[in-house]
């Protein structure tokens, strides 16, 4: 895909083809580099979200920064040579959890609690009620079923074999230097728009976010050899606001597609995919007051063969390189 100044380019969203878009002039390397610092933060949500980013605890709005304010490469460019994008990949992906005692026994074994929630008999549906963090609203549907396929209303650690999960984030969060809501603290890395002013000095912003996900976990009842993953996700975060610069647009769409990792249940060490594959992908643009899109996009896709390296297709706007993550416990190595 090349880079253009007008029309956003269409993600590759979980194997989708992107569109083409018409192109006149280049973006400048300057520009480029405000819209790359969005690669280094998933949108606001995305932790309550099931994928493969590492949302956790580095969710912030995207706005455009000043350059030299970003994270993770030289000048704000983004993750580095060591670093996935969206935060980074979540630990279950690369063998970064062991297998312990108790209800977890591992990776995708988490604690999936019930509270306030109903099962539909017919259907074997756990649906939950909605509840808001950081002003948007989060919905929960589960089911459990054992190896038969009998749906359960409550997960048992015995016998409980697959569990089947949707999850969506919406809402509207909105930001100004007087008055912090939501996700207002994180603008991306750094801070930007703080108290000081300094940062991307944002003056007003109102960000608009519609997540969702679904995966399905197998091989989670006692006895079970290994593990099976699929599942996908999707997000879009679109945000209007001003700098002391005008006002400013940015839109960034991410999303990821697991198929069938399976993880091998081990008694010590640290268990890692053996088989399966991981696409992700993310599409930046920003569009200054009176000016045309400045876009970007990034596509990592992830395959495990059986051996202990994980290969990784990295493709930055249009050009491809072969990266590798030794596993258990390794980071992306890029030539």
């Amino acid at each position: 895909m090349s880079l253009t100044r007008n029309g956003l380019a269409a993600i590759a969203l979980a194997g989708v083809a992107a569109c083409s878009d018409s192109a006149t002039t280049q973006p400048t390397e300057a520009e480029l580099s405000l819209v790359r610092a969005a690669f280094s933060t998933s949108a606001p949500g995305y932790d309550s979200l099931s994928s493969s980013f590492n949302a956790s605890g580095n969710t912030g709005v995207f706005a455009p920064r000043r350059r030299g304010d970003g994270r993770g490469g030289p000048g704000g460019e983004g993750p580095g040579s060591r670093d996935m994008m969206g935060g980074g990949f979540r630990d279950e992906f690369s063998g970064n959890i062991g297998f312990g005692p108790g209800l977890g026994r591992g990776p995708f074994g988490d604690r999936f609690s019930t509270d306030n929630c109903t099962f539909d008999a017919g259907t074997g549906i756990i649906s939950c009620a909605p509840v808001i963090r950081d002003s948007l609203l989060i919905t929960r549907t589960f089911r459990f079923s054992t190896a038969a396929g009998v749906a359960q209303a409550a997960r048992d650690t015995a016998t409980t074999n697959k569990i089947e999960t949707t999850r969506s984030v919406t809402g509207v969060t909105s930001f100004s230097p007087r008055e912090r809501r939501g996700f207002g603290h994180g603008f991306g890395p750094g801070g930007s728009g703080g108290p000081s002013g300094a940062g991307d000095d944002i003056n007003t912003a109102r960000t608009t976010v519609t997540s969702s996900s679904s995966r399905t976990i197998s091989g989670l009842a006692t006895g079970s050899t290994q593990r099976t993953v699929s599942g996908v996700s999707s997000g879009r975060e679109s945000t209007t606001g001003t700098k002391a610069s005008g006002a400013f647009t940015s839109l960034r769409i991410m999303g990821d597609t697991t198929t069938g990792v399976i993880i091998p249940m081990v008694t010590t060490g640290y268990p890692y995919p053996t088989a399966g594959s991981v696409i992700r992908s993310m599409n930046v643009s920003v569009t200054a007051d009176g000016g045309s899109p400045v876009t970007s996009s990034r596509r990592e896709v992830i395959t495990y063969d059986g051996t202990n390296v994980a290969k990784v297709a990295l493709t930055q706007d249009g050009v491809t390189k072969n990266c590798t993550i030794a596993l258990p416990r390794g980071r992306m190595v890029c030539p």
